[in-house]
């Protein structure tokens, strides 16, 4: 029973030093964040800021200047993309764990063989379609796609519905 609770302490010391060494660079990154610009780079380095300047988050996304549109484009894209992953892929996977359909097997076989594809070889003619639809320059050819279910995520869709 000694040796068991030992073991147990010694994988508990190593989970929180890992977990320390993790968390350190985050803490570094606010601590900085609220430091005034003098302390930012002394030496050696000041883990608590002399005076906390919360005033920094404003300046820097008013320095921006474009801030709340990237983080608009970010939302837009980000809601888009999860509903045609979830969507598409979703409906396709229940139709090949769900629906009993002559030929399901080969089809979904088929599907599996293009995630060997590998993505530099089918770049080139993406571009082209995207070219050819006008869509170069816009946020399309990244939201778009994924209403087309992924193969990846039928896959995983499709064990979890069987």
């Amino acid at each position: 029973m000694k040796k068991n609770r030992t073991l147990h302490v010694l994988v508990f010391l190593a989970l929180l030093f890992s977990a320390v060494a993790f968390l350190a660079p985050l803490a570094w990154m606010v601590s900085t964040s609220l430091k005034p610009l003098k302390e930012t780079m002394t030496l050696p380095p000041v883990w608590i800021p002399s005076e906390i300047q919360w005033r920094n988050y404003p300046d820097a996304i008013e320095a921006m200047g474009y801030f709340w549109r990237y983080a608009g484009n970010s939302l837009f894209l980000a809601v888009m993309t999860v509903i045609g992953t979830v969507a598409s892929s979703a409906l396709a996977a229940y139709g090949f764990s769900r629906v009993d359909w002559k030929g399901r097997d080969k089809v979904f076989l088929v599907l599996l063989a293009t995630m060997m594809i590998p993505f530099p070889v089918i770049m080139v003619p993406l571009y082209s379609l995207f070219k050819t639809l006008g869509w170069i320059g816009t946020f399309k050819p990244l939201w778009v796609p994924t209403f087309f279910a992924a193969a990846f995520n039928v896959f995983l869709l499709r064990q979890f519905f069987l």
